[in-house]
């Protein structure tokens, strides 16, 4: 009996060991978690939920009214945080570039985790998930961590 236990819990352990944080489909380039993002044009992204140091932020109301809008231009794409609210306010993030791994043999331009800005009010956002319909990301700011969830109009 305390063997198949202990087996049991071996196999536990081994099994949250291989657990993975990683929710981006993995081994994507960067220019494919560009192209997701912005759609190859432009794209909009409706707020589907925000935790902010995590705790769960309501987005009923105003909150709601918050779009991602991703502009791809000839050089550069481009990512506005708009609110559509009483007070209509834009958060320019800045210009997107999707970060890559090293030059190595076997890892050129596999996207990391990362999504990088110049010009703009964000450095960056580190990405969760990323699909052609969803887009999660945490953003840091003041040294509070805000989660966001996106779902594709």
């Amino acid at each position: 009996m305390k063997r198949t236990l202990l087996l049991w819990m071996t196999f536990f352990i081994a099994l949250m060991g291989c657990e993975d944080e990683t929710y981006y489909p993995p081994g994507l380039y960067g220019y494919q978690v560009e192209r997701l993002i912005s759609g190859g044009e432009d794209k909009v992204w409706a707020l589907a939920g925000l935790e902010v140091d995590g705790q769960t932020q309501s987005i009923e109301g105003c909150a709601n009214a918050v779009e991602l809008h991703v502009y791809q231009g000839t050089t550069a794409i481009d990512v506005y945080q708009i609110t559509t609210c009483e007070v209509p306010d834009t958060l320019y993030y800045g210009e997107m570039t999707a970060s890559e791994a090293g030059s190595s043999a076997s890892n050129t331009n596999v996207f990391t985790d990362s999504l990088l800005f110049e010009n703009g009010e964000v450095n960056y956002v580190i990405v969760k998930e990323v699909t052609s319909l969803r887009l999660k990301f945490d953003r840091y700011f003041g040294g509070v961590k805000s989660t966001y969830q996106w779902v594709a109009r």
